[in-house]
């Protein structure tokens, strides 16, 4: 069970004893959402409902989900919107307490039709006590009671939860931090929320003692007032972070069909942002990065960054970009120059900031090791950004895997005995060979609790509103809240 009271009333859809599937298919476990619930360990029953099939998966089947004989707490529909007002009844003359419809075809259409449809399923559910999710949605990912909308999601348990009004952004989401090893609590796709939406979600997660960090992809919300009143009650616990979608006139126009939400207008959705202080992104990939930047790197005591990097053109687009996000990229202390041009030998090598590492990857892992401690006793910066540039090390043709692992692992046994938040951009050009070695050295770097960026850009910018989070009332109070690794 979750650290929520089990008396909360929602608990039961993340945590149900048993799910009932009407219009449950014969499938490969990968595609069926009965499939689905087996492959990722599901320990509650599975019924199974299809008058044409006496089996399915291996589970038998039933015609009408009132032929079940034990208990059903959850419902998934999976079957034509027209079908849907009857099953709805059905499940009510069950005792279902949760219906998730998966189906599509009601609001989002733009059809009169299709909207009075959707009225009524929502009616329906409303005067029977029965909590719809949906309709055109994904539905529910809870790791640790096995539920899941996708047979390649992972089964170990993390810190951040996403509410999603899109299906595919909530997968989308899953899969790059998946790539980071950032792992979830809780993952919602809730599509038109007729019934349960966004403020339903996110009071329930102000409560969610396994939930850090929450992470939102909004289209738009009937009730904005109880939205803004979730967010800050989230707030005062832990940190939010909101990608609004439907932000532009085109955007707008999209959410019309795909989840027929009011958008708002921008001027409310930034005031949203000022009235909350939640933490807004541009992109998924950008919420990615924040929830990774919350996660792995402690506050800093200002915006004064310290740039490592091979390469002098490196450091200067680098000093620009961090500038443009707000952060500082002042000199460094005459005394920590005169250390660092001790251990430096080559002629011509920046010791300022942005300050250098020597030759080859050999020369990155030995400033690793002995540069980046001299580096973090700087008096003059509160933050440390190293870029390895793969794509330029040894050439195309080099097979850079020993050097570059080699250099991942000394940022890891440095980073143990540094005092100062450490970030980590990764260059490779587009090569392929970088690529795939890029690939894994994020991989060796994230699991030792080091947040891995693509550019400075991602980087400057996450760790800029990071820094603007922490720095507003509601994030004042949360500094020593968030454990600063995923692993």
């Amino acid at each position: 069970m979750s650290a929520v009271s089990i008396h909360h009333p929602l608990e039961g859809l993340f945590h149900p004893r048993s799910i009932a599937i009407i219009g449950a298919s014969k499938s490969d476990r990968d595609t069926g959402w009965v499939g689905r619930l087996l492959s990722s360990g599901y320990k509650g029953k599975i019924y199974p409902v299809n008058p044409n099939a006496k089996e399915i998966d291996g589970l038998k089947a039933y015609p009408n989900i009132r032929d079940i004989p034990g208990v059903v707490e959850y419902a998934i529909l999976n079957i034509p919107a027209h079908l849907t007002p009857q099953a709805i009844l059905d499940c009510a003359a069950k005792g279902v307490k949760f219906v998730h419809c998966f189906t599509a075809g009601f609001s989002e259409t733009g059809t009169k039709k299709a909207s009075r449809l959707e009225a009524r399923i929502a009616q329906i559910a409303r005067d029977r006590g029965i909590r719809l999710l949906g309709p055109n949605c994904m539905g529910i990912y809870c790791p640790a009671s096995r539920m899941t909308f996708n047979a390649d999601f992972p089964q170990k348990r993390g810190p951040v939860a996403f509410v999603s009004q899109s299906g595919t952004e909530a997968m989308r989401l899953l899969f790059l931090a998946h790539d980071i090893n950032i792992y979830f609590s809780k993952v919602i796709s809730y599509g038109n929320a007729i019934d349960l939406d966004a403020p339903d979600f996110l009071e329930y997660l102000a409560d969610d003692e396994d939930t850090k960090i929450i992470a939102c992809y909004i289209e738009g919300s009937r009730q904005v007032a109880r939205l803004t009143s979730a967010v800050k009650k989230c707030l005062q616990k832990k940190p939010v972070v909101v990608l609004k979608g439907g932000s532009t006139r085109s955007g707008a126009g999209a959410v019309a069909f795909h989840t027929a939400s009011p958008t708002g207008s921008l001027a409310s959705w930034d005031n949203f942002f000022k009235k909350t202080g939640a933490i807004s992104a541009n992109t998924m990939d950008e919420v990615a990065d924040i929830i990774q930047t919350l996660s792995r790197v402690k506050p800093p005591k200002g915006r004064r960054v310290a740039l490592v990097g091979r390469g002098g053109g490196i450091g200067v687009i680098a000093a620009d970009i961090c500038e443009r996000a707000s952060l500082e990229v002042p000199s460094f202390s005459n005394n920590t120059r005169k250390r660092l041009s001790q251990i430096i030998s080559e002629v011509g090598i920046s010791t300022r900031n942005p300050v250098e590492t020597m030759t080859g990857m050999s020369g990155a892992v030995d400033f690793y090791l002995r540069g980046l401690p001299i580096v973090d006793e700087d008096t003059e910066t509160d933050i440390i950004l190293v870029q390895i540039a793969i794509d330029i090390y040894g050439g195309r043709n080099t097979d850079l895997t020993p050097e570059v692992r080699d250099a991942a692992y000394a940022l890891c046994a440095t980073a143990d005995s540094l005092k100062k938040p450490l970030a980590v951009v990764l260059f490779t050009g587009g090569h392929p060979k970088a690529t795939k070695e890029a690939l894994i050295t994020r991989r060796i770097l994230t699991k030792a609790g080091i947040p891995v960026y693509s550019g400075v850009e991602s980087a400057s910018q996450a760790i800029s509103k990071v820094i603007d989070y922490y720095g507003n009332d509601s994030g004042k109070a949360k500094q020593g809240s968030i454990i600063y690794s995923c692993n």
